[in-house]
């Protein structure tokens, strides 16, 4: 099972989204696996130091034939493994300008691994660019985390627009897993009214679990850390885990 994590807007817990819920599957005994599609490289930078990365997914746009297999890395997390971004993913979209199977090209080639695991998590760039297609056409479902702000929904039909050209044209099985609350603060009045925009704008497409702004979650990744290793106990990781739970319950149904 392939999800991606998208929206185009930065700063809305992409990255934390998607390496939090990666090692909860994986500490729930599913075997899985990142791909890190973003020039910043901030999964990758989770688990790895940037001299570890020799060969990453970059090898995957700029060589024609290329088994990803050979970028698979052991995370310290059991059962969690990933495929390293490196900056030089910030040359694809120029590199493959008119290439027909542009948009397809990380399809290709996570083929080789598809059944080697329960789930693979595909972290995507800021944008709307070729490197975010690429996750879109080589996945089952979508995960949109959203911050709740007076602007939280603004790009959001941009990249519906998106969603629903990249199921018409490469991959008509994509679905929308859910939409996702992050770094919601319920002090303030804007933040519990932009989450109440979101909830009825997306109705049973929302998670019922939101993501609160915490701490522990902004400190873990600077210890190179999952929630869950790091701080177990924390609100953080409680709620990651419910979505955990509740991504399994959705992809089962």
């Amino acid at each position: 099972m392939n999800i991606t994590i998208a929206n185009q807007k930065g700063g809305v817990g992409k990255t934390t989204t998607t390496v939090n819920i990666a090692a909860g599957l994986a500490h729930k005994g599913f075997k899985t696996l990142i791909i890190d599609t973003d020039p910043q490289c901030n999964s990758t930078s989770v688990f790895f130091e940037p001299h570890e990365t020799e060969k990453s997914l970059f090898l995957a746009f700029s060589e024609r034939e290329f088994n990803v297999r050979e970028t698979v890395k052991e995370t310290h997390v059991k059962g969690l493994y990933a495929v390293p971004a490196s900056i030089h993913l910030a040359k694809v979209e120029r590199m493959l300008a008119g290439e027909i199977d542009a948009p397809i090209k990380l399809k290709k080639a996570l083929q080789s691994v598809t059944n080697d695991f329960d789930f693979i998590m595909i972290d995507s760039p800021p944008s709307l660019g070729l490197l975010t297609v690429n996750g879109l056409v080589a996945s089952d479902h979508v995960i949109i985390p959203i911050a709740p702000s007076p602007w939280a929904l603004e790009g959001v039909e941009d990249f519906l627009d998106t969603f629903k050209g990249v199921k018409e044209t490469f991959n008509e099985e994509l679905k929308i897993l859910g939409v996702l609350i992050t770094l919601y603060d319920s002090r303030t009045t804007l933040a519990r009214d932009a989450a109440i925009r979101i909830k009825e704008m997306f109705g049973d497409l929302a998670f019922d679990e939101i993501i609160h702004r915490s701490i522990r979650l902004e400190e873990s990744p600077a210890f190179k850390e999952d929630i869950f290793s790091f701080a177990p106990d924390s609100k953080g990781a409680v709620s990651y885990e419910k979505v955990v739970e509740e991504v399994i319950r959705r992809v089962r149904k």
